[in-house]
């Protein structure tokens, strides 16, 4: 297969060349002794972004299958809290080191999978890597601790924000550039510095806490997730894509459910998105007159709870409905078999003086 940077503007090339061969180069080119300790914390920060990146697989690869339905909008670096942690902390080789593995071990949560925009992430790691030997060295130089963290922060921006615009502008991708430079599109990123420097307190008080940085990046990548499907509750995938990524994701996964609701009602899109993250597809179905929730990396127990809740939910709402639940592997092994027993649930409800005031069937 071909890679598409082949058929990029040889500036773009130069620049990928360029900033690849130099993060590979930082190691080397600023070796220093390591002591136990550092090689210990080195390998701690690695095995905490190793594990978050396990723990959001499921989230991330719904997010990159929903991008040719949604307009792509500017995500943070979820790895900062490790990353710029080994910055701050750590010699500048061993900071490379920590933010190349670390970097790698987000792919699987992208689905990188191929020559399919390989190189794209390469770069990312690239550029991530030479932003953290920046700050390392910056921290080490002789200036007052305040100082040097503040230079740390800036040069981790600059570096890692800069690299990227340098690469669309060389690319002539030149209308992704103003959000890039936007402080809101980093919001998440400075909440995740935060964290950072949080681990950096921690360390230094001699508590070993920092393992919490895991749970609490989850909680703000949810929390954020939640805040935007909030304001924007009427995002709804069109039918034909909601099917494509909901076939890709129960082929992929080994647990997976959905859920139907058997209205297309307003009021309940927006109950829908008020309650679910934004790991979850939540689509129209039944050509316009439903709605589908794909819920990855989600255990029948917790599918079923869901549907209890936005019963009640719709109910306190007055919206009339049914809503039905299945599950792989409980109820079969791919969707069209989850389709059929959730559109079987809802017939049994609705027989059952469950009803909805629109029944319909696909």
């Amino acid at each position: 297969m071909t890679w598409p940077v082949w058929q990029q503007r040889w500036r773009l090339l130069v620049l990928l060349a360029v900033v690849e061969l130099g993060a590979l180069a930082a190691p080397i080119l600023m070796w220093t002794p390591l002591t136990r300790a550092e090689l210990d914390l080195g390998l701690l920060l690695t095995s905490l972004s190793l594990t978050y990146s396990l723990v959001v697989t499921g989230w991330e690869k719904v997010r990159e299958l929903l991008l040719f339905e949604r307009t792509p909008t500017m995500g943070s670096n979820m790895l900062t809290p490790w990353c710029f942690a080994a910055a701050i902390m750590l010699p500048p080789n061993l900071a490379a080191c920590v933010t190349m593995v670390a970097s790698v071990g987000y792919w699987p949560s992208y689905r990188v999978t191929g020559h399919r925009l390989l190189y794209r992430f390469v770069y990312s790691v690239a550029s991530a890597t030479l932003a953290a030997t920046a700050c390392s060295v910056l921290t080490r130089l002789a200036m007052p601790a305040g100082a040097g963290l503040a230079s740390a922060v800036g040069a981790w921006l600059v570096v890692g924000v800069g690299l990227i615009v340098l690469a669309m502008c060389a690319g002539g991708q030149f209308e992704g550039i103003r959000p890039m430079l936007q402080l809101r599109t980093h919001d998440m990123e400075f909440l995740t510095i935060g964290v950072a420097m949080a681990e950096y307190g921690l360390h230094a008080l001699q508590l070993p806490l920092l393992w919490l940085s895991v749970p609490l990046v989850v909680l703000l990548q949810r929390h954020y997730a939640q805040a935007e499907l909030r304001d924007r509750p009427d995002r709804l995938m069109r039918e034909e894509a909601w099917l494509h990524v909901a076939q890709v994701v129960v082929e992929a996964s080994d647990t997976v459910s959905i859920v139907r609701i058997d209205s297309a009602d307003p009021a309940a899109a927006r109950t829908v998105a008020m309650m679910q993250a934004g790991c979850d597809a939540i689509g129209s179905y039944g050509d316009g007159r439903g709605l589908a929730i794909l819920l990855p990396d989600c255990p029948p127990q917790n599918a079923d709870a869901l549907a209890r809740r936005l019963r009640s939910a719709m109910l306190v709402r007055k919206v009339p409905c049914s809503i039905a639940a299945a599950a792989k592997p409980r109820d079969g092994r791919r969707l069209d078999d989850l389709l059929a027993v959730s559109e079987a649930e809802m017939v049994a409800r609705e027989a059952a003086g469950e009803r909805s005031e629109r029944p319909w069937l696909r």
